[in-house]
């Protein structure tokens, strides 16, 4: 057995990635040089880390517990990767629920009763991960959050009128994820059987995970799509495919030798003329729809890990991991403003309309800043853990803001306080999204906790949970319509649900972890893959 330092540094690269800590997990990449020896790695299963740790802590609790002479001692105290462990006697009856539950494949620790498992305060959670899990190889049915009456799962937590949707009071969901979905092509879903989607199409080219994915908004057919490889992508899906089509490739060379060149960002301008693309060096590259290089955009080297155009599409704001942000006028190609108030790494931006934009950040506040000024116009506080995300409504009234704190806030731009303050999820909140109506301000939010949840602003109350997913959920998007949403996740599936009655609609398995999916406006949804591939698919189609 060969322990090397790269592997590990590579798992740990991998998990940090995995579990949302973008800005980490760069910084991570860049110090212990594993870039260099990426392409060297297989691919590398979602959650590898975690199961080496599953692996050595069980490993470590036989060997604790193992007497001379073969035989184990029984105990009940939490056995964990930190701390000191100490043994508690089992009681005989306790015993008994222990060796039942055992014999099924299910390790249960502090068991108070036959009917269900206590899992102890100590165990270890973090980014959907549990450190003490099942045994290993057993097949196992996911154990879904249950609503705060405790009745059922992805239930309908409130009364409410989605874009005039009639109320669900009544009507719950539960869903089975087996983990051989693939292969029983079912599962349960209200009683009705669950559909997967059948037909997908790859697009191959990427030599590394694909990390975005973005439709062009003037071409349903056209889509670009970013990897760690340190080239983006525009695939023309207009045609049928063929073997000798390619996409258009629009390369990202290295700052310097040692600095990666992943694709950390692309954003199509509104007209859907230009594409902007960022990368780990630093600098923004301006491409027309055809592949075209335009222009360079560069100021420092540091990385970009979000970028917005305005609404005219003539100014482009960036986000930096050292916390500045930079504005751009693209037509001229020069630095309008730099922007320097947030402590901590910049962890999105979005417009609120061509002049006025707001920012979040690791610092655990939100700034709105305005064309021409210098120093943010409002400065919002109240989370308690990093702003991952953060939303405009299309009507400019609210903005949502997404917490490592498990809460999702609503903001008025004419207050210091937030009109809601959404707390539900169990875990960190990633990604949010807006239903795409301005006459109503309903917005979902996804989380590590492995759920999307649907909120209603005017009630301030939770419309849905939707709850399917056995891994962190890291991204979604809604139809163009409203009426559905989909989320993914590095379960590897991506879930379509209705939003009229929160029931799962269809499900597609991808062969790795979800990084991204996007919902262009006319049925088709782009999926962006850790196995260095896209697929394309209409979930509404026969």
């Amino acid at each position: 057995m060969v322990l090397k330092s790269e592997d590990v540094n590579y798992l740990v690269y991998r998990y940090l990635k995995e579990s949302g800590f973008l800005h980490s997990s760069y910084i991570f990449q860049f110090e212990s040089q594993i870039f260099k020896n990426e392409a060297e790695n297989p691919n590398v299963e979602p959650g590898s880390l975690i199961r080496v740790l599953q692996k050595g802590l069980q490993y470590m609790d036989v060997e604790t517990h193992l007497n001379e002479d073969g035989t184990a001692r029984l105990c009940t105290a939490p056995f964990s990767l930190v701390g000191k462990h100490v043994c508690s006697v089992q009681p005989a009856e306790s015993s008994k629920v222990s060796a039942t539950n055992s014999s099924s494949g299910t390790r249960v620790r502090g068991a108070e009763n036959s009917s269900g498992a206590k899992r102890s305060s100590e165990d270890s959670t973090h980014g959907g991960h549990t450190l003490v899990h099942d045994a290993v190889g057993t097949n196992k049915k996911y154990s879904k959050p249950r609503d705060a009456s405790g009745s059922g799962v992805a239930a309908v937590i409130a009364s409410g009128n989605i874009g005039g949707l009639p109320d669900d009071d009544d009507e719950s969901m539960d869903v089975d994820v087996p983990d051989t979905e693939r292969d029983t092509q079912r599962a349960v879903n209200g009683g009705r059987k669950l559909r997967l989607v059948e037909r997908a199409q790859l697009l191959k080219g990427h030599s590394a995970s694909v990390f975005l994915c973005a439709w062009c908004p003037s071409s349903t057919s056209v889509l670009a799509t970013g990897a760690g490889d340190g080239t983006a992508r525009i695939w023309d899906l207009s045609k049928p495919s063929k073997p000798d089509d390619q996409p258009v490739i629009l390369r990202h060379e290295p700052a310097t030798p040692d600095t990666p060149a992943d694709v950390t960002s692309i954003e199509w301008n509104p007209q859907g003329t230009l594409l902007a693309t960022a990368c780990f060096g630093g600098s923004v590259r301006i491409w027309t729809a055809s592949g075209e290089h335009k222009t360079t955009l560069s100021h420092r080297q540091v990385p970009i890990v979000a970028m917005r155009w305005n609404r005219k599409g003539t100014l482009l704001v960036s986000a930096c991991l050292d916390g500045t942000i930079a504005l751009w006028d693209t037509s001229s190609g020069t630095l309008r403003h730099e922007y320097k108030g947030h402590t901590g790494s910049v962890m999105d931006v979005d417009w609120q309309d061509n002049t006025n934009f707001a920012s979040c950040a690791a610092d655990r506040t939100i700034m709105l800043w305005r064309d021409g000024e210098t120093t943010p116009i409002r400065t919002l506080t109240g989370h308690k853990g990093d702003v991952n995300a953060i939303k405009w409504h299309p009507s400019g009234k609210y903005l949502a803001s997404a917490s490592d704190d498990g809460s999702l806030k609503i903001w008025s731009p004419n207050s210091d306080t937030p009109v809601q303050d959404f707390v539900g999820h169990a875990q960190q909140v990633y990604a949010v999204r807006w239903l795409p109506r301005s006459d109503k301000a309903v917005v979902a939010s996804v989380s590590f906790d492995g759920t999307a949840r649907i909120w209603d602003v005017q009630s301030g109350t939770c419309l849905r949970v939707l709850s399917a997913h056995t891994e962190a959920v890291h991204c979604l998007a809604f139809s163009s319509d409203g009426r559905y949403l989909a989320t993914g996740s590095f379960d590897k599936k991506v879930r379509i649900w209705n939003i009229k009655d929160g029931s799962l609609f269809k499900s597609y398995v991808a062969d790795d972890g979800i990084h991204d999916i996007q919902w262009a406006s006319k049925g088709r949804i782009s999926v962006a893959v850790a196995n260095s591939q896209v697929a394309v698919f209409d979930p509404l189609a026969s």
